[in-house]
């Protein structure tokens, strides 16, 4: 496409704050067949993951140029010089369970005369989820989600945005009372997202699958200080319920104060499970300037994880590569074929996001990456012995040599390289005995 075009996309649907050299094309099916082109976003605001749909494919197998923006879910930020709430006169801000999960997107597709064909999920980094994300999409009941987008009008722009989460798609934090499940973390209507109480005003449905909130921070007009008092509490957070009586001179203050109360959880919850109950909370709330902005705390155990003196944590990588995992799960082993650095380039330009580029090109970090990518990869595919491995290699390619099958193995089963002097002993001890 001609860069007039998608300097004009940069314009009219990324407010200008996205390049062309931000947008990468795509073309993908979705769940019903239908194929959309288009380009996506990776600038890391509040444009993450939105694209544009400039080309359809009908299932039926006709096509026209069609032109549909989707917003993404932005970047979710650390409060810092450049990302602050609004604090003052009357404020109430809402701290909502941050899980840790998949953040899935579901969006109409529109044909070229505006009529909704199909309720896509997409994720941030492609325009559909992959199949993998799709099959646990499968097993949640999608009721209320189709009965919000039922009806809806040729102008609607409204995209639905929920955590995918749970024991099958276990990520750092454990939801071990949930096996798969969503909930609604945010909603974009009408070029904007609704905050939480006009969130409350959506139908009831909708509404009851919202991510619960712990925690408000208050401060009334004719007052000076910051108040946090509980919300509505989940009943895994009921025991370790406790009382807050200060007050906090600043916002700040108060969102200090919350990174220590999650901390106290966490750490009661340690004694007993050998794991952290939770990951943080976030903030659906107004910027310095006016704006919509999602703000994130964690307590300190979570971010201290992160951190190396000597680099980049390897549990940092390992968040990174899950994300991978997510976006390419049923095409990892193809587009590991095509080109070996493809998750590497993946990871090493969401790690940019958070470090500095020295850090994330050092000859360690990228050594790092590439070891836990594999150990993630091998803890996903099933369970075989090694043994197993070399009598299916030997019975598949019956007269092939030991270097001709080592090779074949090292294609199929890149993430067991560091068993390849075991599998060869193996080939070589089966054909002294053929």
């Amino acid at each position: 496409m001609e860069n007039s075009n998608l300097e004009k996309f940069c314009s009219e649907y990324f407010g200008g704050i996205v390049k062309p050299k931000h947008l990468s094309e795509f073309s993908q099916k979705t769940p019903q067949g239908n194929v959309i082109s288009g380009y996506l976003s990776r600038k890391p605001n509040r444009f993450l993951g939105s694209i544009v749909i400039t080309h359809l494919v009908k299932s039926d197998g006709s096509e026209a140029d069609v032109e549909q923006f989707v917003q993404g879910f932005p970047k979710i930020n650390y409060w810092d010089s450049r990302h602050q709430l609004k604090s003052e006169g009357k404020v109430r801000y809402f701290c909502n369970e941050k899980l840790d999960g998949t953040c899935l997107a579901i969006f109409p597709l529109k044909d070229e005369n505006g009529n909704v064909i199909e309720l896509v999920p997409k994720t941030r980094g492609k325009a559909v989820a992959d199949d993998h994300i799709l099959e646990m999409y499968s097993l949640i009941d999608k009721k209320a989600i189709l009965d919000y987008f039922d009806g809806y009008s040729k102008d609607t722009t409204d995209v639905l945005f929920f955590e995918l989460y749970g024991t099958l798609n276990r990520h750092e934090i454990a939801h071990m009372d949930t096996y798969i499940d969503i909930k609604l973390i945010g909603v974009y209507v009408d070029g904007k997202f609704l905050n939480d109480n006009e969130i409350l005003s959506l139908p009831y449905d909708i509404v009851g699958l919202s991510v619960k909130s712990l925690f408000s921070i208050i401060k009334y007009e004719d007052e000076s200080e910051f108040r946090i008092g509980w919300t509505i509490m989940e009943p895994r957070f009921e025991p370790y319920k406790f009382e807050i009586t200060d007050t906090f001179p600043t916002l700040y203050d108060a969102i200090q104060e919350i990174k220590l109360m999650l901390q106290r959880i966490n750490d009661e919850y340690y004694r007993f499970n050998k794991r952290s109950l939770i990951e943080g909370v976030v903030i659906n709330g107004v910027h310095l300037n006016g704006t919509q902005m999602y703000l994130k705390i964690k307590p300190d155990n979570i971010v201290k994880a992160f951190k190396d003196p000597k680099g980049i944590s390897r549990r940092f990588i390992l968040k990174e590569v899950r994300k991978y995992f997510d976006e390419y799960g049923s095409e990892v082993r193809e587009l590991y074929g095509e080109d070996e650095n493809h998750y590497l380039e993946y990871v090493m330009r969401n790690l940019e996001e958070e470090f500095p580029n020295e850090l994330v090109n050092m000859p360690k970090t990228k050594k790092r990456i590439k070891k836990v990518f594999m150990d993630v990869w091998d803890s996903k595919i099933p369970s075989v012995s090694l043994q197993n491995i070399a009598e299916k290699l030997i019975k598949e390619y019956p007269d092939e040599e030991i270097p001709k099958l080592m090779a074949i193995f090292a294609s199929e089963y890149p993430s067991k390289k560091k068993d390849s002097r075991h599998v060869y002993t193996i080939l070589t001890n089966i054909e002294k005995r053929m």
